[in-house]
């Protein structure tokens, strides 16, 4: 699926991060609404500026927006990763947050981030992608098995104390 007209891809920029938080903010209200367990901290939108600041800085890092006539419509957030010593591949793509506003959806643009996130990741030698999903968000579920991306580790919580 082609991008619709006047909407690009580009490496996101220290101006962005009020759109980038934006955007995080109305994805993690949409996850809010479909487990309770989820619940966003005091201030979390502060805490997630910094740590966009944080990767937007490092030349290593993706983090991309998708733009249309100079709006933030959407973004993806990933990092290289070290495996754990005695697992192969030794470094992977850790893929935090990818999201399009809500108007945006289904036109191929998180499709196109997702494309750009990994062309950048070839050219650092990265094949391996790996990211988390909420188990409640089926969108997101069907998003990432249309990308390929299949079940590989189970997290597990627990609500109640931890004594036994």
């Amino acid at each position: 699926m082609a991008l619709p007209e006047n909407v690009k891809i580009r490496n996101a920029t220290l101006r962005d991060l009020d759109a980038i938080v934006a955007l995080w903010l109305a994805m993690m209200r949409e996850h809010e609404r479909f487990d309770p367990r989820i619940r966003l901290a005091d201030k979390a939108d502060n805490a997630y500026r910094q740590y966009v600041h944080y990767y937007i800085a490092r030349e290593e890092s993706v983090v991309l927006v998708a733009e249309h006539q100079r709006e933030v419509i959407g973004f993806c957030l990933a990092c290289p990763a070290r495996n754990l010593p005695m697992f192969q591949p030794t470094q992977y793509g850790y893929l935090s947050d990818l999201t399009v506003g809500e108007p945006w959806r289904g036109r191929g643009i998180g499709s196109a981030l997702l494309e750009a996130a990994k062309e950048r990741f070839r050219t650092q030698g990265i094949v391996h992608i790996q990211l988390q999903v909420y188990s409640r968000n089926a969108a997101g579920l069907a998003f990432w098995r249309k990308a390929g991306f299949q079940e590989f580790v189970q997290g597990m919580r627990r609500e109640s104390s931890l004594e036994c």
